[in-house]
């Protein structure tokens, strides 16, 4: 819930700095095409995290509740060509699984409570193609992309057999996304994607496009 209120925070005060940007004259663009040289950091939140919905017990535990953050995610993609860019990705994730253990003791059966500290952190590189000279709408950036990420994955507490024990997980994955920006200035827009890299199917945030200075024409 906090990071919920804090995107709404945060996608009000865009809105509102981009509107002050439209007012003060700046052309939007016909459609949210890129610009080659610029950069475009984004920042979204996960809304499935897939480590949270698939982390399975073993027989003689429990599950409880669950409690922590959304995936995290920021990416800053550099633009190669009017439609090809090219983005490092970074995902943070954090929660703790809360679960019981049964125990049988000398007064019959009883309950351990437990909490596992989930981490993962992942970094890759994606490259993206841009739509918008196919699919031409006003605002609109609509993009797929494709990568390689790596992950580094923690848990303090993990449950083996009848045991708990510290496991350390280094992988990789396949990135594919598809997704649109909605430019509500020439700057900044609002921006959603799915697709899969083992984190989350949906995530929605905000990007950022910083635009190449015009070049100053020689007298």
């Amino acid at each position: 819930m906090k990071i919920c209120f804090t995107l709404l925070l945060s996608l009000c005060a865009i809105t509102t700095w981009a509107q002050q940007d439209s007012a003060a004259g700046k052309r939007l663009p016909p459609q949210a095409c890129y610009e080659r040289g610029s950069f475009v950091p984004s920042v979204s939140f996960g809304i499935v995290d897939a480590y949270r919905n698939n982390y399975s017990l073993p027989e003689g535990f429990t599950k409880n509740n669950t409690s922590g953050f959304v995936p995290l995610y920021v990416k800053v993609e550099y633009v190669l060509t009017r439609n090809v860019g090219i983005a490092a990705t970074l995902c943070y994730d954090a929660f703790n699984y809360n679960f019981s253990q049964q125990y049988v003791g000398n007064n019959g059966p009883f309950l351990r409570y437990k909490t596992d500290a989930f981490r993962a952190l992942s970094g890759g590189l994606a490259a993206f193609y841009h739509l918008g000279t196919v699919i031409r709408v006003k605002r609109l950036d609509p993009f797929v992309g494709v990568g390689l990420s790596v992950n580094n994955i923690r848990y303090n507490a993990w449950p083996q057999g009848d045991s708990l024990s510290v496991r350390t997980d280094h992988t990789t994955d396949l990135y594919l996304k598809a997704g649109v920006r909605y430019y509500i200035s020439r700057k900044f827009s609002l921006y959603g994607d799915a697709g899969y890299d083992n984190h989350t199917i949906l995530s929605l945030g905000f990007s950022c496009r910083f635009l190449n200075a015009p070049k100053k024409r020689r007298s």
